[in-house]
C-alpha cells in the first residue's frame, strides 16, 4: 500500500515537472518567434526602425540641397516663387468665395419668403444684414500679395529651420553623397579623400547606395530612386560613436536582446527535453497505476465530443493571444513569472490530456462511436429528423446555428486582429454587428407572431369563437395560426351542430311522444266505449274498425322506428344483386297505382327504354321508392304534376322526383332527413316522419346518395346509385 502511494506521488511530481518544463519551453519558443528580428548580424542596423530613420535623414539632406539650397542667403522675394504665391492666393480666394456663398445662402430663403408676402421692411432688413456680414468678411480677409508672400516665407523659414535642425541633430550619422555627372559632393565628414578607405578604417556600420539587392517593398528603395543613375551615397555609423546617443543605445539593446533570445532558445530546448523524458517515463508505466487520472477522465467523458473540440479551439485561441502579449523573460525575477508559467503549464496539461484522449479513441473504435452518438450535433440532428416541424423551420434552425457559430469565430478573429492592431478587424466586427441586427429583427418578428397566437388562443379559450388570429409570414408559426383558426372554425361548427342536435333530440322526443300518443289515446278511448253494454253491433263494429286503423298506424310507427334504429346502427343485412332499376321504379309505381288514381296528381314518368342495372338490395330499394312516392302523394298540391326522371350519367344512375308542395316549405333541407321531422309542422298528415331518414340510410348503405333541393314551392328529390359493374 505504501509503495503504491509512493508511486502515486512520484507520478504526480513527474507530471507536474513535465508540464512546467513544457510550459517553459512554450514561453521560450513564443518569445523566440516574437523577437527573431533581433537575431543575426547587426540586428539594429537591419531593422525597419533604423531604415526608416535613414530614409527620413536622407530626405532632409535632399531638402537642404534642393528646395532649401542657399536658403539663408535669399531675400523674402527669392524665398517665395510666383507659383507658390499664386497657388496660395487661389486657395485663399476659393475659401473666401465659399464663405460668401454660405452667408448669401443663409439669407436667401427668408428673402424669397418675405418678397412673396410683400413685406418690404423685412426684405430691407434682411438685405442690410446680409450686406453687413459680407462687408465684414471682406474687411477681415483683405490680404494683399505682400501678405501672402510674408506668410509663405515665414512658413518656409520655419520648415527650413526644422529640417536643418533634424540634419544637424543626427550628425552621428555620417554621409557622403555625390550627384550628377560632375560628382558634386555633399558630406558632413571633414577632410576625406577616399571614402572607401574611410569606411574600412572607421565604420561600425555602413551602407552604400544604389543598393542592387533591395527589393521593391524595402524601406530603402526610395533612396535608390532619388539618387538616380549618376549618384552615390554612403551612410556610416562611426566606431567612435557617442555612447550616449540613441542610435548606440538601440544598437546595444538589439544586440542584448539577440543574446537573450539565444539563451532562451537553449533554455527552451533543455526544458522540452526534460519534459519529454518525464512524459515518456510516465507513459511507460501501467496506466492502472496512474489512478489520479481516473476521476478526471470519467468527468471529462461526460462532456460531449463536439463541445470538447469547441472548448479546445476557444481555449487554444485564448492561449495564443495570451502568449502573444505576455512578457516572461525579464529581471529582476518575481512571483508574477511563476504565475504566468503556471497558466501556460495548465494549458500544456490540458493539451496533453486531450491528445491522450484522442489516442485512446483512435485505438478503441467502439468508444469513439459512442462518443459521436453523445455529440450535441448528433443529438440535434436526430431531434431535427424526429421533430414534427417542417423542413423550412429545420432549415432556419440549422442556418441560425451556423450563423451563431460563425459569429463566435468572428469574435475570436476580431480579438486576434485588435491585439495585432490590424485593420482587418473591421470585417469580423461588421459581421457580428450584422448578425446581432438580424437576430434582433428575427426574434422580434417571432415574438410578435407568437404573441398574436397566444392572444388568439386566450380569446378562444374565453369563449370568443369569432376571434381570428392574424396569419403572419410563411413558416410554422403561420401554419400554427392557420391550424388554430381552422380548429376554432371546426369547433364552432361542431358546437353549432351540437346545439342543433340537442334541439333535434328535444323535437324528436316531442314528435315521438305526439305520434305514438295520438293513436294510443284513440285506442284507449274506443276500448272504453266498447266496454259499454248498450252498444249496437253496427256501432261496435265501427269502433272496432277505428281500433284496427289506429293499431295499424301504431304498428307502422313502431316498425319504422325499429327500421330507423337498425339503419343508424348499421345492423342491416343487405342482399345485393343485379337489379333492373327501371323495372323496380315501375313496380313501385304499379304497387301504388290505386293511391295515385285516387289522388288528383298527374304523374309524368321519363325512363330509358333499355334496361338499367345496378348492384342493389331490391326489397330495400323498393322501400326507398315507396317512401318517396308516398311523400309525394301526402304533401303535393292537389291537381299538380309530378315529374319522375331516370337518367344514366357517368356510371351513375340518377332518379329525380319533382312535385309542388301543398304548404310553405320554411324548414332546413338538411333537417328534413332527421328522424321524426316532417315538412308539415302541424303534423296533420299521416306518417312517421322517418321515411326520408330511412330512405337516405338505405341508399348510403348501398353506396348511393339521397339529396333534396327546394326552390320556392318546388320540392325536388335526387336519388343517386352507382351503375352495375360486372
Amino acid at each position: 500500500m505504501d509503495i503504491k502511494l509512493k508511486n502515486k506521488y512520484v507520478y504526480i511530481t513527474a507530471f507536474i515537472i513535465c508540464v512546467y518544463m513544457f510550459g517553459l519551453s512554450a514561453l521560450s519558443a513564443n518569445d523566440f518567434i516574437k523577437n527573431r528580428k533581433y537575431l543575426g548580424e547587426d540586428p539594429y542596423f537591419t531593422s525597419s526602425e533604423f531604415k526608416n530613420e535613414l530614409v527620413g535623414y536622407f530626405n532632409n539632406i535632399q531638402a537642404l540641397n534642393g528646395v532649401y539650397k542657399n536658403y539663408s542667403q535669399k531675400s523674402d522675394d527669392e524665398k517665395v516663387t510666383k507659383a507658390e504665391l499664386m497657388s496660395s492666393k487661389t486657395l485663399y480666394d476659393s475659401n473666401l468665395r465659399n464663405r460668401e456663398y454660405e452667408i448669401i445662402s443663409k439669407y436667401t430663403n427668408e428673402l424669397v419668403a418675405a418678397d412673396k408676402e410683400g413685406i418690404k421692411e423685412t426684405v430691407s432688413r434682411l438685405t442690410e444684414g446680409k450686406n453687413k456680414e459680407l462687408d465684414k468678411l471682406k474687411k477681415q480677409n483683405a490680404k494683399t500679395l505682400e501678405d501672402f508672400k510674408k506668410e509663405i516665407a515665414a512658413y518656409k523659414t520655419k520648415d527650413y529651420e526644422n529640417v536643418k535642425k533634424a540634419v544637424e541633430g543626427k550628425s552621428i550619422i555620417k554621409y557622403y553623397i555625390t550627384r550628377g555627372k560632375n560628382n558634386a559632393i555633399d558630406t558632413n565628414i571633414g577632410n576625406v579623400s577616399d571614402i572607401d578607405l574611410y569606411v574600412k578604417n572607421n565604420a561600425l556600420y555602413s551602407i552604400k547606395f544604389p543598393e542592387k539587392s533591395l527589393v521593391n517593398n524595402n524601406e530603402l528603395v526610395s533612396i535608390n530612386q532619388s539618387l538616380g543613375t549618376n549618384g552615390e551615397a554612403y551612410f556610416i555609423i562611426p566606431q567612435d560613436i557617442d555612447k550616449n546617443s540613441y542610435i548606440y543605445g538601440n544598437y546595444v539593446y538589439y544586440n542584448s536582446v539577440g543574446h537573450r533570445i539565444i539563451k532562451e532558445a537553449i533554455i527552451g530546448a533543455v526544458s522540452f527535453s526534460i519534459g519529454l523524458l518525464m512524459l515518456i517515463y510516465i507513459l511507460k508505466k501501467n496506466n492502472k497505476e496512474i489512478v489520479y487520472t481516473e476521476k478526471l477522465t470519467r468527468w471529462y467523458n461526460k462532456v460531449p465530443l463536439d463541445l470538447k473540440v469547441l472548448i479546445f479551439i476557444i481555449y487554444s485561441f485564448i492561449m495564443s493571444v495570451y502568449l502573444n502579449t505576455v512578457v516572461f523573460f525579464y529581471k529582476p525575477y518575481s512571483f508574477g513569472q511563476i504565475y504566468k508559467l503556471t497558466i501556460v503549464a495548465f494549458y500544456i496539461f490540458y493539451f496533453i490530456f486531450n491528445v491522450w484522449m484522442v489516442v485512446n479513441l483512435k485505438r478503441n473504435k467502439e468508444e469513439f462511436r459512442a462518443e459521436v452518438k453523445k455529440c450535441l450535433f448528433h443529438k440535434l440532428s436526430n431531434f431535427m429528423k424526429e421533430s414534427p416541424v417542417t423542413q423550412t423551420t429545420k432549415f432556419k434552425v440549422r442556418g441560425i446555428i451556423i450563423l451563431t457559430l460563425l459569429a463566435g469565430v468572428a469574435i475570436l478573429a476580431a480579438i486576434a486582429a485588435l491585439v495585432n492592431y490590424s485593420i482587418l478587424a473591421i470585417i469580423p466586427i461588421a459581421y457580428v454587428l450584422c448578425y446581432l441586427l438580424f437576430i434582433l429583427i428575427y426574434s422580434l418578428n417571432i415574438i410578435k407572431a407568437f404573441g398574436g397566437i397566444l392572444k388568439g388562443t386566450q380569446e378562444i379559450v374565453s369563449g370568443n369563437l369569432n376571434y381570428t388570429i392574424k396569419e403572419r409570414g410563411r413558416g410554422d408559426l403561420f401554419k400554427l395560426a392557420h391550424n388554430i383558426n381552422n380548429m376554432k372554425a371546426g369547433f364552432k361548427k361542431s358546437l353549432e351542430n351540437e346545439i342543433k342536435s340537442e334541439r333535434l333530440k328535444s323535437e324528436l322526443i316531442t314528435n315521438v311522444s305526439h305520434d305514438l300518443k295520438t293513436p294510443l289515446t284513440s285506442i284507449i278511448n274506443y276500448v272504453d266505449l266498447l266496454k259499454k253494454e248498450d252498444l249496437s253491433n253496427e256501432k261496435a263494429q265501427g269502433y272496432i274498425d277505428v281500433l284496427d286503423r289506429k293499431s295499424q298506424r301504431l304498428k307502422i310507427l313502431i316498425d319504422d322506428l325499429f327500421e330507423a334504429s337498425k339503419m343508424a346502427s348499421g345492423a342491416v343485412e343487405l342482399n345485393m344483386e343485379k337489379v333492373d332499376v327501371t323495372a323496380l321504379l315501375s313496380q313501385a309505381l304499379a304497387e301504388l297505382h290505386e293511391k295515385i288514381n285516387n289522388s288528383s296528381l298527374i304523374f309524368k314518368l321519363k325512363v330509358p327504354k333499355e334496361k338499367v342495372y345496378a348492384n342493389l338490395d331490391g326489397k330495400k330499394t323498393w322501400r326507398v321508392f315507396e317512401n318517396l312516392i308516398n311523400n309525394i302523394l301526402k304533401y303535393s298540391l292537389p291537381s299538380t304534376r309530378v315529374y319522375i326522371d331516370l337518367v344514366v350519367d357517368d356510371y351513375k344512375i340518377i332518379i329525380t322526383m319533382k312535385n309542388i308542395s301543398s304548404y310553405e316549405m320554411d324548414f332546413d333541407k338538411e333537417e328534413i332527413f332527421e328522424r321524426f321531422i316532417r315538412g308539415d309542422k302541424s303534423r296533420n298528415t299521416e306518417g312517421s316522419g322517418l321515411g326520408l331518414s330511412i330512405a337516405k340510410s338505405i341508399l348510403e348503405l348501398q353506396g348511393g346518395n339521397l339529396s333534396i333541393e327546394i326552390d320556392g314551392d318546388l320540392f325536388k328529390v335526387k336519388v343517386t346509385v352507382p351503375c352495375y359493374q360486372p
